[in-house]
């Protein structure tokens, strides 16, 4: 016997309904004087009954989107009552430089002027602290979302109520999609995206004779040639931001660490795959500037470092090369070096829609506005950051702004794109390995003193949850 569908169901079904119908509508796909799909076409397509169908069709009347003719059908009148209506769009800040995102916006309210986006820079540090609430707190309609913010959301169990399922554009690079999945639906669909890269000066290796890194460099080339660019008071070989956690994960990722945990789910940190990642994070800095490690604050020191040529190689981003469109210099671009395979790690930013949202036609319509082939054309042209649009993407044509010649690298090692659930790790347990590894990285501890207090702190965490 078949299982009669629960009342939830129902709802989401009639939800979609109404929500892709007003989408329609609101962003022109359906004109006034367009007449609706048949209300028997409509209970086929969303599974509802007749009269849940009315009702939904009741909700866009009382909007005045639509008007009831009489043994003809539903008729389209307009925006109706959507006219008018505030959007609130939670960004991340960057995002202004890295895919122009005030000129998008522009763009987009000259084609639904009855659209106003209210932009609402938010919190990175909150996002990494409690997404649902950075969310529900400037009651935003629209947020970006990247692949760390996701599983935080993820690991406390916020996602079902907090986010609305998606139909993703078709046009999307479907790897991007993995990171966003659960329980077989779509929470996030994807903007931009970037693998972590090596960046490095090509005048510097040229002044040194030295051969420019390609494909097959280890951390041990890197080092060598480090070492051979590096000028005491002058420039290092090497910089990067070694505490990021889009950084020293990478050692991990290389060496094919994959964690295993206890019955009752403790994280199991003592296996030599570990041990040998982390001691090698560290080891790479031998032989050159001793304070590298913990001297910088964040990512965009490597960044500042390199723009003024006092680095040689920085481990980098697309994202971050954004901020190298004025670069005086020649620079260019090489896979990551590598341990024992071929592994970098692949950082997604995406759209996500407040499922509590009572404006979610109006967030649908800006959401696949910015997906659309005119924005990620915009994005591809105006930025260094790469579209999600796998078409875009790979356009090939005038470029509008200098790049680096190897630009399209990253088409060649999408096999070797990888994130930190590959790991079978959270992000809260990496933040608890990085709390642990800080003085070591600092060389004020050596490696057996943090390898216990992290362990001591895993077994704490498991005696409190039991």
């Amino acid at each position: 016997m078949t299982e009669k569908p629960r009342r939830s169901t129902f709802r989401s079904r009639l939800e979609d309904m109404i929500s892709a119908l007003s989408a329609d509508i609101i962003n022109g796909k359906l004109q006034p004087g367009d007449f609706l799909p048949s209300e028997l076409t409509l209970v086929e397509q969303y599974q509802l009954s007749k009269n849940s169908v009315r009702k939904g069709l009741d909700k866009l009347l009382e909007q005045e989107m639509i008007e009831k003719v009489p043994r003809i059908g539903t008729r389209v009148v307009g925006t109706g009552a959507s006219s008018g209506i505030t959007l609130k769009f939670g960004y991340y800040p960057t995002l202004m430089l890295e895919v122009n995102l005030s000129q998008l916006i522009a763009l987009f309210r000259e084609r639904f002027p009855y659209i106003e986006v209210k932009m609402v820079p938010i919190s990175e540090s909150l996002l990494a602290a409690n997404p649902q609430e950075a969310m529900e707190r400037d009651e935003l309609d629209l947020l970006t979302l990247n692949t760390h913010h996701f599983g935080v959301a993820l690991d406390q169990g916020a996602l079902p109520g907090m986010l609305e399922p998606l139909q993703p554009n078709a046009e999307t690079y479907p790897f991007l999609l993995q990171s966003f999945i659960q329980a077989g639906h779509v929470y996030v669909q994807p903007l931009t995206f970037s693998p972590i890269i090596l960046c490095y000066n090509k005048h510097h290796f040229a002044e040194k004779k030295m051969p420019e890194p390609d494909s097959g460099w280890h951390w041990s080339d890197v080092q060598t040639a480090a070492k051979a660019l590096t000028i005491k008071h002058e420039r290092m070989g090497l910089f990067f931001h070694l505490q990021s956690n889009n950084r020293w994960p990478l050692f991990l990722l290389q060496n094919k660490v994959v964690f295993d945990r206890s019955p009752e789910g403790k994280l199991i940190v003592d296996n030599k795959r570990f041990r040998d990642a982390m001691q090698m994070s560290l080891r790479l800095f031998e032989g050159l500037n001793p304070e590298m490690p913990h001297m910088s604050e964040n990512d965009s020191d490597s960044q500042l470092f390199f723009l003024q040529q006092k680095a040689s190689m920085i481990i980098t981003s697309y994202y971050s090369l954004n901020h190298l469109r004025h670069a005086e210099f020649e620079y260019d671009l090489a896979p990551l070096p590598y341990l024992e395979e071929a592994r970098t790690q692949l950082l997604t930013i995406g759209l996500s829609i407040n499922r509590s949202s009572s404006n979610k036609a109006a967030a649908h319509t800006l959401l696949h506005y910015l997906v659309s082939n005119e924005a990620q054309q915009h994005i591809r042209q105006h930025s260094l950051s790469i579209p999600s649009s796998k078409p875009v993407a790979e356009w090939t044509g005038k470029e509008l702004l200098n790049r680096p010649s190897r630009f399209h690298m990253y088409r060649d090692i999408i096999p070797t794109f990888q994130t930190y659930s590959d790991m079978n790790i959270t992000l809260s347990e990496l933040e608890i390995i990085k709390r642990n590894f800080k003085l070591y990285w600092a060389r004020l501890e050596d490696f057996d003193s943090a390898f216990r207090k992290l362990e001591d702190e895993l077994e704490a965490i498991a005696f409190t949850l039991d």
